[in-house]
């Protein structure tokens, strides 16, 4: 980094240019104070000691200076090359003590505080999982993220790291934009972002291929004998359970026998806050009281480890297909069933077994806490030819 100062003459008077350069970057501003040129050193590039003013104006000069080095290298810290308006309000702020306006990163902080006290837990993890990818992904590319670099060439650049770096879906992609133009749409009602290139930002969506278990796949799991495998046994319990109540993984540990009902159970789920409600069968209440109504705690990556196991003794092998993604492209990936079954796994059954059985999707939303037909829809996973034989049996029905 270089940092210089020279004369500039203007019709004013005489003022001094700063010039700073880094990485084929250069920046000027000029320091408002006039002076007269016979006072100046060139080779020093400060004020002679000869001059009144010298002191104060060369101290000046050295602060300015000493900031723009240390904010230079903080940046560097950070693996960020700032654009020019960045580092000029950086230091602008520096010697001012003042905000010239509030940054990208200080608006979502505030915005993320005050959707505590408006939204659901989950709604605001998924902010702040936003940020923190976003944060990654800008120490990654080496471009710091305000309101003017927010543009297309971000998204793309984001794009191709969410795809080709990360490896992620082109779901969860869509998924962070979204969150991002919520950020960004917010700040513009405020007039706090005065940047709309962001109006450009697609919301990917494509129809998961994940799969459900159904009823045949579940007597399978469910009559297993897994009394020499205490583990697998565990697992077993805790995901039946979850496939019949269509409850959270979040919210099966959470049960307590105090909300077991006559009619059902009546819980306030952990993730969303909400007072839900769901049926109860005779499998449900046979795994419940061999746990003396406390389910086995377990956690979600050994859960998703050991079903499988689980699946694969039961003998739950059709080949199904599995998309993976590269460049933000779907490839099938021919899989068995079982190894695909997580605890996602046990909810999408629930939900498609009901919607197979015909029970009114209403009804079904109101266990599940789907808010949207269109997302309930989505959720649950009825192939083409279940599709074609429920259509049959049910026209042989009204035919006869």
């Amino acid at each position: 980094m270089n940092i210089n100062f020279n004369l500039l003459r203007k019709k004013s008077g005489t003022h001094i240019l700063m010039s700073i350069t880094f990485n084929g970057i250069r920046i000027q501003t000029t320091i408002n104070e006039k002076i007269d040129e016979k006072h100046w050193n060139k080779k020093k590039q400060r004020l002679k000691g000869s001059s009144t003013d010298a002191f104060n104006i060369n101290s000046y000069l050295n602060k300015i200076e000493n900031n723009a080095r240390d904010i230079h290298y903080k940046f560097k810290l950070e693996g960020i090359i700032p654009t020019k308006k960045q580092f000029k309000e950086k230091l602008y702020q520096k010697l001012n003590g003042v905000n010239t306006s509030l940054s990208f990163y200080d608006f979502v902080d505030e915005f993320i505080k005050n959707s505590k006290n408006s939204k659901k837990p989950s709604t605001t993890k998924e902010y702040i999982y936003t940020i923190e990818d976003l944060k990654s992904f800008e120490k990654h590319n080496k471009r710091r993220i305000d309101w003017d670099t927010l543009d297309l060439q971000f998204y793309e650049s984001y794009m191709d790291y969410q795809y080709n770096v990360k490896g992620n879906s082109q779901n969860l992609f869509g998924k962070r934009i979204k969150t991002i133009k919520t950020f960004l749409n917010d700040a513009t009602k405020k007039n706090i972002n005065k940047h709309l290139m962001f109006y450009g930002f697609k919301v990917l969506k494509k129809r998961s291929d994940n799969i459900y278990l159904n009823e045949d796949d579940l007597k399978k799991i469910y009559k297993l004998d897994l009394s020499n495998n205490k583990r697998l046994e565990r697992v077993r319990d805790l995901f039946i359970v979850g496939c019949r109540t269509g409850l959270r993984f979040s919210d099966l540990t959470s049960l307590r026998k105090e909300d077991i009902t006559k009619d059902g159970i009546r819980f306030q789920s952990d993730k969303t806050e909400e007072v839900l409600n769901t049926v109860i069968i005779e499998e449900t209440q046979e795994i419940l009281e061999k746990y003396n109504y406390q389910l086995p705690k377990i956690s979600r990556t050994n859960l998703n480890k050991y079903i499988k196991e689980v699946g694969e003794l039961a003998d739950i092998s059709e080949v199904s297909y599995k998309d993976t993604f590269k460049s933000g492209k779907a490839i099938s990936k021919k899989l068995k069933k079982y190894e695909r079954i997580s605890s996602h796994t046990a909810r999408r059954s629930f939900a498609t077994n009901m919607y197979k059985r015909r029970f009114p999707i209403y009804y079904i939303m109101k266990i599940t806490g789907h808010k949207k037909e269109s997302d309930f829809l989505d959720y649950i996973k009825v192939t083409n030819e279940e599709a074609v034989k429920i259509i049959s049996m049910n026209y042989k029905k009204m035919s006869s």
